[in-house]
């Protein structure tokens, strides 16, 4: 039997995956519209929000899972130098 943390992680990527599917389908426009030339031509911005939602995607998929929170306790951690 599943743990309720992949149950909730399973519901949580069904329902946002429809971020990234519209993100495949505009970057298959954007491809089909170079008509088969070796190089496509995508705007910065485009590229920016096509990114950014990748980014935000991952570290929501990252906090629900819990992996976010463990990584983010080792990089608050505070350095102490020693003066010897």
């Amino acid at each position: 039997m599943e743990s309720k943390s992949e149950v909730n992680v399973g519901k949580f990527v069904g329902r946002h995956l429809s971020q990234i599917k519209l993100m495949t389908r505009l970057l298959d426009h954007e491809l089909e519209s170079a008509k088969g030339a070796r190089e496509v031509t995508l705007d910065r911005d485009l590229l920016e929000n096509v990114l950014d939602t990748l980014e935000i995607f991952t570290d929501d998929c990252e906090i629900v899972s819990g992996g976010s929170r463990a990584r983010a306790k080792v990089e608050n951690k505070p350095v102490v130098a020693r003066l010897n």
